[in-house]
């Protein structure tokens, strides 16, 4: 590491640590950009301002450096949301939050992490559940909408209205509707893929076949690949889970990944829709869009 590159870094970790130690004492503290700051100096500020989130006061003008981090890290929280990967999301978020300044940035954020503790009890909990015992969390991100004031009406009704469908979701959950249970173990599978968790991910897909077990034996009947892949799939469970001991020759297992592709090309067939463009739509809250 070059010399002058060295001096910067350690700089910026002094101030950020004297940041933070204000920060920890209910101080609000601020990097300013004197006149006669030295190149390396205003560097130092910079750097400082970005990595803190500190406003940075410049000619007597209020900066954020770090807003357009926020902006993107609140994005990711969105996007890693919608895919289901709720520690990346949560950790995006509070990232995003530790920067923002912008009011309205501020409240989206603190929205989203609500949304984020809805859709994933949504997705967690067990379906004859949700209603009974996340209802009162329904409420309650409904009842606070009241209080993002910086977001506009349409904004506002907007997010009313993707919480009140993902409601719609828990209910159909609850009375037992087969294509939105469908839907939910498919999540969890998805999940599972993304934890390299495979034999779990292998169990969620065995249930969707358990759920949909005639539609997928008709479709077996006359489809020699699927039929190949169910029997697998049933005796890999079976051995993984200690119902069958296991035997050499065992037939070889599609991956996890592949399995899961096959299923979802299936389930289009099973519930006649585009399976996995519905499941991201009811599985999900999409940021609003002016």
């Amino acid at each position: 590491m070059l010399e002058k590159q060295k001096e910067i870094l350690i700089a910026v970790k002094e101030n950020i640590e004297k940041i933070e130690s204000e920060r920890y004492n209910s101080k609000d503290p601020v990097v300013t950009i004197d006149k006669s700051d030295s190149h390396q100096n205003v560097i130092v500020k910079l750097l400082t301002a970005e990595r803190t989130g500190a406003p940075l006061i410049l000619e007597k003008e209020t900066l954020y450096p770090a807003e357009d981090l926020a902006k993107r890290n609140f994005s990711k929280g969105v996007t890693t949301l919608n895919s289901w990967r709720f520690r990346k999301s949560s950790t995006h978020f509070t990232d995003a939050a530790n920067l923002a300044r912008d009011l309205v940035l501020q409240q989206r954020i603190n929205l989203y992490k609500q949304l984020h503790s809805l859709l994933q009890s949504t997705v967690l909990t067990a379906p004859d559940k949700i209603i009974k015992s996340k209802g009162k969390l329904f409420a309650e991100v409904l009842n606070s909408l009241k209080k993002y004031d910086k977001l506009s009406e349409e904004e506002q009704y907007y997010y009313q209205r993707i919480i009140d469908s993902l409601y719609g979701i828990a209910s159909l959950l609850v009375a037992g509707d087969k294509k939105t249970k469908t839907q939910q173990l498919f999540v969890r599978c998805t999940i599972s893929l993304s934890n390299r968790e495979y034999l779990a991910a292998n169990i969620w897909l065995f249930k969707i076949y358990l759920l949909n077990r005639d539609a997928f034996d008709s479709l077996a009947a006359s489809d020699k690949i699927l039929q190949k892949a169910l029997k697998s799939l049933q005796l890999y469970v079976e051995v993984e889970a200690g119902l069958k001991e296991f035997a050499e020759g065992l037939p070889i297992m599609a991956s996890a990944y592949d399995l899961q592709t096959i299923f979802a090309d299936y389930l289009k067939t099973v519930f006649d829709i585009e399976f996995i463009v519905e499941t991201k739509r009811d599985f999900g809250f999409p940021e609003y869009r002016v």
